[in-house]
């Protein structure tokens, strides 16, 4: 009997193995790809995915559609992917919340470093803004400003635990100062108070309203619109570094010969011209000039993770559940 179980499973995994490069070649003749979006249409992250879509379409000749299913801090979309049947036929198409969600909710209903992950297809870095109205213009003048009035400088998020107030907590540890965070539902009311002093600093992405100063770049490197702003680092404040990313991920378990046709068709539309003048024209953004893919974009997003929630705990960072 115990011969016949050894063997039944044996077939069983060849059968399997076997049926893998079949199941690649013939994918996707199913059914149409639907690529869920963990956010509200209209914004960056929607329409990056839509023109994403649109190429995606081209090149494997089955209908790809967007859907959205923004709520609970992106949580909601995630879930819908990770609990979707892993045949490639859904796609989740997420930014940075992807790892700051984790870190500061022990509650989800996914862990995501189960899920497949596809590309990092898109890298924009933050820079550091300030209100028109406090005498800063650089960011050594600004820490310096901070520790002159300590627990004073106010700074807007897009909400507590949002990637924005992360960003922000860890510059207050890195620099070694201390302000007032005030969460706002969004950049755009953030820099209406910034323009009008009643907040004075913050880190996002452009675009943004005149007025505001620009005093360096919070990414790993200068911000090509910036190129004479210095990065952080640069500026003698270390470990306070982040990026703003956009990749693709499938659900848990996907086969290897799908994950990677997907990967694969999705890296030739982030290179295609025509789709990055779309992407440039739409959203200022052309997709990163190299990708992080599989195991790599894993790895990246199990490390920037854990930054995230030593972040959380060093600043008592606290979210209601």
């Amino acid at each position: 009997m115990m011969k016949r179980s050894k063997f039944i499973a044996a077939l069983f995994a060849a059968l399997s193995l076997s049926a893998a490069p079949a199941m690649a070649q013939d994918f996707p003749a199913k059914q149409p790809i639907k690529i869920v979006v963990a956010a509200n249409a209209g914004g960056g992250t929607d329409v990056q995915a839509r023109i994403t879509a649109e190429f995606l379409q081209r090149r494997l000749g089955q209908s790809v559609i967007v859907e959205n299913r923004p709520g609970a801090g992106a949580s909601i979309g995630v879930d819908y992917v990770y609990k979707s049947p892993a045949d490639g036929y859904t796609l989740l198409f997420i930014a940075n919340e992807f790892t700051t969600l984790p870190a500061v909710r022990n509650n989800l209903p996914y862990k995501f470093d189960e899920f497949t992950f596809l590309i990092r297809g898109f890298v924009t870095q933050p820079v550091v803004f300030a209100s028109p109205k406090i005498p800063v213009n650089t960011l050594p003048e600004l820490v310096a400003y901070m520790k002159a009035n300590p627990g004073k400088v106010r700074y807007g998020s897009t909400g507590v635990g949002a990637l924005v107030h992360m960003a922000n907590a860890m510059f207050e540890g890195a620099a070694g100062v201390k302000g007032v965070h005030v969460p706002y539902t969004g950049i755009a009311p953030v820099f209406t108070d910034m323009l009008a002093g009643n907040i004075e600093f913050t880190q996002a992405t452009p675009p943004f309203p005149e007025g505001i100063k620009v005093l360096g770049s919070s990414g790993f490197k200068r911000s090509p619109g910036y190129p004479n702003l210095p990065t952080l680092e640069e500026a003698g404040i270390k470990g306070a570094s982040w990026e703003l990313w956009f990749g693709f991920m499938a659900p848990p378990n996907l086969p290897k010969p799908i994950a990677d046709r997907l990967t694969n068709e999705i890296a030739a539309v982030l290179k295609d011209p025509e789709a990055i003048a779309k992407y440039v024209a739409a959203t200022k953004s052309p997709p990163a000039t190299e990708f992080l893919t599989g195991d790599a974009f894993k790895r990246r997003a199990v490390e920037e993770n854990r930054n995230w929630k030593a972040v959380v705990e060093r600043e008592k960072i606290v979210v209601q559940q």
